[in-house]
């Protein structure tokens, strides 16, 4: 669960780094079709580029010890293996990230329904009407004060509402969203809007993506229009027809909360001069956020053991201090090696929660361990069964407690 929370988490940034890059340097530019891939790649690339890692390979030295018949105590540091496990505290303890979890579940699933509800609604509008075939496009002319709206292939709107100009006007616009498949482009935000819903910013983008939509299909229908002026007066008159779709493409896009206002900002686009193609520049402004995501978060430390001979002679294995315990020491023993290895190296050892069978054999056993330096840790063995022996060691070499040879207690 915490690798999917990660995962979101990083998607989510870059959905608002996307963003942000397009609100203050692209939304005001005139190159709506680039702005278009722009942003259906900003989401594509926040759901992909976090899947992937880049592997960073670490050497770490581990020591390996030449057997030495002088020191029979180390000797046994190759031998036994027995299973350790970190002390667990036994406390009632709230897992908020699984509760964070059902609750980014339960709500995007919600959410979910309510885009098949609008799908559901749409599907019985277009159910059982008349339809007029033409070119690519299926025409379907309604009774119902709805707003002129296109998905995919099919056209619906009120021919009684509007002249027969204003009417060829609404119609291009709408064949233009038609043809270049802007009801995918909905689709796709309405779902990220579900995935991300904990992300006010994924708001701002999707009503991004539908602005720039209209955006486009005005600039290509007022290039095919001789009085941008009546396309204009239409475009004010499709105001008073507010009823539509949210996963639809719109003459009037009534469904945002800022309606009007998009009307305006249209108008003002159809009126602004063509944006310096010198501008073009502005979208490798992303590149270099993403290009630090990766190193940030996307490099993936890999730690390959590299083993270290430790000769007899060495000064690494003059200053390596182990000692043994198995299932039969006692408590005396364990007392007097740990006493031996305090006075050799400054290393405290201390034993405690031993229990042994009828047998009189060590079944289970909690190792403390404090050195001079302040580090410390601990390792319990549980079991029902008696213990395999387990060496503990000191050596310049290691510096943690390796749970990948658990018969040897690094300290």
């Amino acid at each position: 669960m915490e690798t999917v929370f990660i995962y979101l988490l990083k998607s989510s940034g870059l959905i608002t780094a996307f963003f942000l890059a397009y609100f203050f340097l692209l939304r005001k530019e005139t190159f709506f079709s680039t702005n278009r891939w722009f942003l259906l790649t900003g989401l594509i690339t926040s759901v992909v580029l976090p899947l992937f890692f880049i592997e960073k390979i670490v050497i770490v030295e581990t020591p390996k010890v030449i057997p030495n018949p002088i020191a029979d105590t180390v000797a046994n540091t190759v031998s036994g293996a027995i299973p350790t496990t970190e002390i667990i505290e036994k406390s009632i303890e709230i897992d908020w990230l699984q509760i964070g979890i059902y609750v980014y579940s339960s709500i995007a699933i919600l959410l979910l329904f309510r885009v098949f509800f609008n799908l559901i609604s749409l599907f019985k509008v277009l159910y059982n009407r008349q339809v007029i075939k033409q070119e690519n496009f299926q025409y379907i002319d309604v009774n119902e004060n709805l707003s002129p709206f296109s998905f995919f292939n099919y056209i619906v709107f009120n021919s009684s509402l509007y002249s027969e100009s204003e009417l060829q006007s609404i119609l291009l616009h709408e064949k233009i969203h038609s043809t270049q498949k802007h009801s995918l482009d909905v689709l796709v935000t309405n779902l990220f809007s579900v995935l991300f819903w904990f992300n006010p910013l994924m708001y701002a983008y999707k009503k991004a993506v539908i602005q720039n939509l209209e955006y486009i299909a005005d600039s290509e229908a007022i290039a095919q229009i001789d009085d941008k002026k009546s396309y204009q007066m239409a475009l004010l008159k499709v105001v008073s027809h507010q009823n539509c779709f949210p996963i639809t493409n719109h003459f009037y896009q009534s469904n945002l909360p800022t309606g009007k206002s998009l009307i305006k900002k249209r108008i003002v686009m159809l009126n602004k001069n063509q944006s310096n193609k010198n501008n073009s520049w502005k979208y490798a402004v992303i590149l270099p956020a993403l290009v630090a995501f990766v190193i940030l978060f996307q490099v993936k430390v890999i730690a390959q053991e590299k083993e270290v001979e430790i000769s007899e002679n060495s000064k690494a294995y003059a200053e390596l201090t182990a000692f043994s315990i198995d299932k039969n020491s006692t408590d005396a023993e364990m007392k007097n090696d740990a006493e031996i290895l305090e006075k050799q190296s400054g290393i405290v050892v201390k034993f405690s929660k031993i229990k042994r069978n009828s047998n009189g054999e060590i079944t289970a056993i909690k190792i403390d361990y404090k050195d001079k330096n302040g580090n410390k840790g601990t390792s319990v063995v549980n079991g029902d069964e008696p213990i395999d022996e387990i060496t503990i060691f000191k050596s310049p070499l290691v510096f943690d407690l390796s749970h990948d040879k658990p018969n040897l207690q690094s300290i």
